[in-house]
C-alpha cells in the first residue's frame, strides 16, 4: 500500500506525510488520539488512536468512522478488501525517530526586501510631495482669485475722466498677472495629479509584494501542519469585515507557528525566529495607522529573512538572505 498519509486538523485536509513523519506528529504531540487521517486503501477517514502502532496503545481492531471526504488529488479509497492491518509504523527505530526531524526540500522563491521597502517608501513619498503640491497650488489659485476681485472692485469705482497711459497701463497689466497666477496654479494641480497616480501605482505594487512574501512564508510551514494554508491565508485577507479578525490569524499567528515548526526540526533550528510582539503590534495597528506603518517595516523583515532562509536551503549555493 502506498506510504502516504493526510491529515485532517482544523477544517483543513493536509499531506501527503510519510508513515515516519507521522509518527514524528504524534510523538511530538502536533497529531492527537482524536486527528482524523487516511491512506489510500483505507475505506474511510478514521482517528489516529486507530493506527496500529502509532500511539503507544492502540484498539484490537480497526473500525472505520465516516467522516470528511478523501482529500482533493488523492486516489479514491479502495475497496475494503484492502488490508489496513498489515500497515506498520518503524515508529521505535533510530532511523523514523531522526527521519521525521528532516524536514522536506521543496523549491521555493527569495524574497527582497529592497524590492518592498522602496516601492512602499516611492508611493509613500509621492503622496507627501503631492499632498503639498495641491495645498501650495489651492493656496496660489486663492490668492489670485481675490487679487482678481480686488481690481474689478477698484475699475468699477473708477470716474469716467481720462487717466494718464501709464496709469491705463498698470491697470490694464493687472488681469494679465491674475490669469498667469491661475494658469501657474492649474499646472500644480495637474503635477500633483500626476504624483497621485505615480504613487497609487507604487503602493498598489507594495501591496501585492507584500502579499506574495505573505503567501510564500506560509508555503514554507506547510509540512508542519500550521494553522492555515497559503491560499486562505491571503485570500481571507479581502474579505470586508472578516479580514478584521483574519490578521490575527493570518500574521499574528504566523509568528507561533513559525518558531514551533522550525524549532521541532533538526535541520530548521539555525532558522531566524519571527518575533510575536512585532507581528501583534502591526496587528493592533490595523486600528491606529502610525503604528502599523512604524511596525511594517520590521515585519517585512522578518519575513523575507525567513522566506530566504528556505530559499537558501533549497540551493545551497544562493546568497545569504538579505
Amino acid at each position: 500500500m502506498s506510504d502516504q498519509w493526510f491529515v485532517h486538523s482544523n477544517g483543513e485536509q493536509m499531506g501527503p506525510y510519510t508513515s515516519e513523519q507521522l509518527a514524528q506528529f504524534a510523538q511530538d504531540g502536533n497529531i492527537t488520539e482524536a486527528t482524523m487521517v487516511w491512506s489510500n486503501g483505507m475505506p474511510e477517514w478514521v482517528p489516529a488512536s486507530q493506527v496500529p502502532g502509532l500511539f503507544s496503545t492502540a484498539p484490537a481492531a480497526l473500525t472505520p468512522i465516516p467522516a470528511k471526504a478523501a482529500p482533493l488529488g488523492a486516489r479514491s479509497p479502495a475497496p475494503a478488501s484492502s488490508s489496513f492491518a498489515t500497515t506498520t509504523f518503524a515508529s521505535t527505530s533510530p532511523k523514523a525517530q531522526t527521519a521525521g526531524r528532516q524536514y522536506p526540500f521543496f523549491p521555493v522563491k527569495s524574497a527582497s526586501f529592497p524590492l518592498w521597502l522602496w516601492t512602499f517608501l516611492g508611493g509613500f513619498i509621492c503622496f507627501i510631495i503631492a499632498i503639498g503640491m495641491l495645498i501650495a497650488g489651492s493656496i496660489a489659485a486663492y490668492s489670485a482669485v481675490q487679487e482678481s476681485q480686488q481690481a474689478q472692485a477698484t475699475e468699477s469705482v473708477e470716474s469716467e475722466a481720462a487717466v494718464e497711459p501709464t496709469e491705463t497701463a498698470e491697470i490694464d497689466a493687472t488681469p494679465k498677472m491674475d490669469k498667469a497666477a491661475l494658469g501657474a496654479g492649474t499646472a500644480t494641480f495637474g503635477a500633483a495629479g500626476i504624483l497621485l497616480f505615480i504613487g497609487w501605482i507604487a503602493m498598489m505594487a507594495s501591496t501585492v509584494v507584500h502579499f506574495i512574501y505573505m503567501y510564500r512564508v506560509w508555503y514554507c510551514l506547510q509540512e508542519g501542519m500550521p494553522r492555515t494554508s497559503p491560499g486562505k491565508a491571503v485570500g481571507f485577507m479581502f474579505i470586508p469585515f472578516f479580514n478584521i479578525y483574519w490578521v490575527f490569524v493570518a500574521l499574528g499567528g504566523l509568528p507561533k507557528d513559525w518558531n514551533r515548526i522550525v524549532s521541532t526540526y533538526d535541520d530548521l533550528k539555525a532558522a531566524p525566529r519571527l518575533s510575536e510582539t512585532t507581528f501583534l503590534l502591526y496587528c493592533i495597528g490595523m486600528f491606529i495607522p502610525p503604528l502599523a506603518i512604524v511596525m511594517m517595516f520590521p515585519m517585512m523583515s522578518q519575513i523575507c529573512k525567513g522566506i530566504n532562509f528556505f530559499a537558501a536551503r533549497r540551493n545551497p549555493t544562493a546568497v545569504g538572505a538579505r
